[in-house]
């Protein structure tokens, strides 16, 4: 909860008087907790007087697809996925189906007579709602957000909140999960106030010595008189400062609404970049009478957005290059449950290795999710769509298109466009009626409708039509992307000279080919992988790729697509540090990998890379960071170095094996042939003659020691801060193991003030549950998920590797600072 409270007052009766007339706070209060929840049809469920004491107890945002199978309400231990599910490959074989929750909400009489809205940020999906037995909304899509308002409707007391889930499979090319998905929250205004939707901040300018902010807002008056409202608008710097401010009043007639506007001129702002990423809060006060009866507070950054085909991508002026990876929207171990800190975690982990560039694919991106780039400076290309009037699934969005389009592209835009990381708009991803008349209507209807709300952003598309469809779908866009098509830039150019590109998903393995283009085409400005992080669903296709006979693409257990470039756990794959070396980052500037040997068909990894690769397909290179090869004494092996280095020499066991040339001619990379023997395997980069980075692989010996890390020693006893503790077992002298062969079972055990949310490892192919607590490793690690409870107090978490010495992590959960 969040209490906003009034400015003081000279006099204390003053105060008093004009709290008693109309009291001078807004609320913002979570409803992450005590949901309960029915798995399956519950008859009668929507009543208030109905009993769901004997259903279980939730936190949300909660994904019921990837909880272990419920009996009755309670947990049976076994794992959610199903061989029979029916979404199968699509969904990783986890099943949708239907879920109702419930929940009691206890108000003041005060609170109840206020304006009062229920908001949700997404519930996948067809979601109806009751509040004391009265169906109040129905909402289609699984990603948008929406509000629901209580007011006049709900009472003093206690009332019931009801929500049943409807998700019908199959709805979805990838796993979308099930249920509350992403944040509740209860609102409490003012009958006089702000509407949450209706704040919009600009900057048109944004320049070393001044920046220019456009406020527009709409105050509403729902109370039964005329009222005098003083709009008390001030721009606040991070460090508290006011920098800005501005004040307006109008006069809002009984069940009237205003729609003001203003200009605030910030001296030598700090402006927000990928590289700056500065931020400011707008904060708009409402008052009458001199009390403050509303406040909102608005993040935002100082920054502008130009764009053509000559000049490129600048932000404030100073060109960039997307470097970009596309995210699906789950969690791996919590599912497609949105919470907070594991959305920034994602970001967080996208920046570290490089990126500077999210495509949301292929719905619209969480509040966490922007919020987390907007703190670290990441671009979003916010997308809304994967389906306009057809189907890809026959159960997917098309079904609701025609009637919700713009409900739900108001909801994308609104909710986001005050976000400096959002770049640009995309309207949809591969439509399958793109570059038809049809498709051409509906793009070009729903970019108006998008311009319309936000007028500051380009609006975009995922195409992967071939010309003369793709281009006859581009010219309704401002900046175009190009699914796997980096082969029509130069002629698209052609035939769009002054529309500016880029890719929005490109294959892992064609990299430096796609990052030429955008180092030598100006009108094309970067290019998205697919993709930046593992995911749930589309399993297999890192393995096999989309083949000509989908039935054979990741057969049962395969539940993990397997093709993201950090895998499920936050790992980097071999192919993250190339792209860090191909982009130039100087994060990581050298890196080598042993390929798979070829001839040992017993190795454990062998069966997840394909051999023959169809014509198409989204598998990482088959090399590994290891040098722990039993069986291969003196076998020749293929290591590959990765280097911004113009030259690099390889070791083994202090012996050298020569100096190569590395550079644009070589894609950046050299092999060596390699005589196995256990030891150190040693790279080393040159520049201008003298050693400028290196890279070591060791021989591990037998696991030893299970290593345990937490990466944060503090937790807010919120119910909803999450902790991650990563788990990788080591030999005697530290190296890491990476030898499936030496993979340990794992037992994560919490207990005091936080519970066990999930654990995981990363393998493709393992269908244990989640929840369990228990793991094998995979590659020599697992990371499990700790969420805080609602009391402050110690959390203790016990950690069990087979055959090791046990180890335990303790830290606290503190009491909520609001």
């Amino acid at each position: 909860m969040r209490m906003f409270q009034p400015p003081k007052r000279r006099l204390v009766a003053a105060l008093l008087m004009a709290i008693a007339a109309s009291p001078a706070w807004a609320e913002v209060r979570s409803l992450s907790q005590d949901w309960r929840f029915h798995a399956g049809e519950a008859q009668g469920a929507e009543r208030s007087a109905f009993d769901d004491q004997a259903w279980q107890r939730v936190a949300v945002p909660h994904d019921f697809s990837i909880m272990d199978r419920a009996d009755g309400g309670g947990l049976d231990k076994s794992a959610p996925f199903d061989a029979n599910a029916i979404s199968g490959q699509d969904s990783g074989y986890l099943p949708g189906g239907i879920g109702w929750y419930r929940r009691q909400l206890t108000l003041t009489a005060e609170e109840a007579s206020r304006i009062v809205r229920l908001n949700f940020e997404a519930v996948y999906m067809d979601a109806d709602i009751w509040v004391n037995g009265e169906h109040l909304k129905k909402h289609r899509y699984g990603y948008t957000a929406f509000s629901v308002d209580l007011t006049g409707k709900i009472r003093a007391g206690d009332n019931a909140i009801v929500v049943r889930v409807d998700h019908a499979d199959p709805s979805s090319r990838w796993y979308a999960g099930s249920g509350l998905i992403r944040p509740v929250a209860l609102e409490i205004l003012d009958p006089v106030h702000i509407e949450p939707e209706s704040v919009f901040v600009a900057t048109p300018v944004a320049a070393e010595d001044r920046g220019v902010v456009a406020v527009r807002a709409a105050i509403a008056n729902r109370s039964g008189k005329t009222q005098s409202a003083e709009w008390v608008t001030r721009v606040v710097a991070a460090n508290g400062q006011t920098v800005a401010e501005a004040r307006q009043t109008h006069t809002v007639t009984a069940g009237a609404r205003v729609q003001p506007s203003l200009e605030l001129t910030v001296a030598r702002p700090s402006l927000w970049s990928p590289d700056s990423p500065n931020l400011y809060t707008l904060v708009q006060e409402v008052r009458i009478g001199g009390a403050t009866v509303d406040e909102r507070r608005t993040r935002f950054g100082i920054r502008t957005i130009a764009l053509d085909a000559a000049n490129g991508l600048r932000i404030n002026g100073q060109p960039v290059l997307l470097r970009g990876g596309n995210i699906h929207h789950d969690n791996y171990m919590i599912g497609a449950a949105g919470a907070p800190d594991a959305e920034a975690r994602k970001v967080a982990l996208m920046k570290a290795a490089g990126y500077n560039a999210i495509r949301s694919a292929h719905n619209p991106a969480s509040q966490a999710t922007l919020d987390a780039a907007d703190e670290l400076g990441m671009l979003v290309i916010n997308e809304a769509f994967d389906s306009w009037n057809k189907h890809k699934k026959p159960l997917d969005y098309s079904r609701f298109f025609a009637e919700n389009w713009q409900h739900d592209i108001d909801s994308m835009v609104v909710s986001g466009r005050n976000h400096p990381s959002v770049l640009f708009w995309s309207i949809g991803n591969e439509i399958p009626e793109d570059g038809t008349p049809e498709g051409v209507a509906t793009g070009r209807k729903l970019a108006e409708r998008v311009r319309s709300l936000d007028p500051t952003r380009p609006v975009t598309q995922g195409i992967n039509a071939d010309p003369p469809r793709s281009t006859a779908q581009a010219a309704v866009l401002d900046v175009v992307g190009y699914n796997y098509h980096a082969h029509v830039f130069a002629e698209e150019h052609q035939r769009l000279p002054e529309l500016t590109m880029y890719t929005s998903e490109s294959l892992p393995k064609d990299l430096f080919a796609y990052w030429r283009a955008v180092e030598t085409m100006p009108w094309v400005i970067g290019d998205f992988v697919w993709t930046a992080v593992d995911y749930l669903g589309e399993a297999g296709i890192g393995w096999m790729g989309y083949s000509q006979d989908w039935q054979k693409l990741g057969p049962y257990p395969w539940h993990l697509a397997y093709c993201g470039e950090i895998d499920a756990t936050g790992r980097l794959r071999p192919a993250a540090y190339y792209r860090q070396v191909v982009w130039k980052t100087g994060t990581t500037p050298i890196s080598a990998f042993v390929r798979q040997p070829k001839g040992s068909e017993d190795l454990p990894d062998r069966d997840f890379y394909p051999t023959t690769p169809p014509h198409l397909d989204w598998s990482l290179d088959d090399v590994h960071p290891s040098w722990t090869w039993p069986g291969q004494e003196g076998r020749r092996q293929e290591v590959v170095v990765y280097s911004e280095f113009p030259e690099v020499e390889l070791f083994l066991n202090g012996k050298s094996l020569g100096r190569k040339p590395v550079d644009e001619g070589s894609e950046y990379k050299t092999a060596y042939d390699v005589p196995y023997a256990p030891g150190r395997l040693l790279a080393v980069g040159y520049r201008d003659g003298r050693e400028a980075g290196r890279w070591e692989l060791r021989t591990a010996g037998a696991p030893a020691v299970a290593v345990a890390t937490a990466d944060r020693s503090q937790l807010s006893a919120n119910g909803e801060d999450l902790l991650y503790v990563t788990v990788e077992l080591h030999d005697a002298d530290g190296t890491p193991i990476y030898a499936r062969n030496d993979d340990r079972q794992v037992r994560v055990r919490v207990s005091g003030a936080g519970t066990l949310a999930g654990i995981g490892n990363g393998n493709p192919i393992d269908v244990s549950s989640f929840q369990s607590g228990e793991r094998k490793t995979f590659h020599g690690r697992a990371v499990a998920v700790v969420r805080a409870g609602t009391q402050a107090g110690p959390i203790v978490i016990d950690i069990e590797t087979e055959g090791l010495p046990s180890r335990q992590l303790r830290l606290d959960a503190v009491t909520p600072q609001f």
